[in-house]
């Protein structure tokens, strides 16, 4: 464990970093895993402000969050 204020704040920010990149790449999976179009363009809103949020907190590139959001919406076109 971190032993002074500083370190130890950071070490947090990275632990909440981590935590939100986790469940944001969880919730990119459980979109694509889907199988209806409907139900697939709610997830993609949802999905779609958990990655404006990594990419405003500078956790993810801004490039990166569109061409991840670009790839959720091309799988959503092609479901039926």
């Amino acid at each position: 464990m971190v032993s002074h204020k500083e370190k130890r704040k950071n070490y947090q920010l990275t632990k909440r970093n981590k935590y939100l990149f986790k469940s944001t790449k969880t919730a990119i999976k459980k979109n694509k895993s889907v199988k209806d179009k409907q139900i697939a363009q709610l997830k993609f809103s949802l999905t779609s402000s958990l990655i404006d949020k990594l990419a405003q907190k500078n956790i993810i590139h801004k490039n990166k969050a569109k061409r991840l959001k670009r790839k959720i919406q091309l799988s959503i076109n092609k479901l039926p």
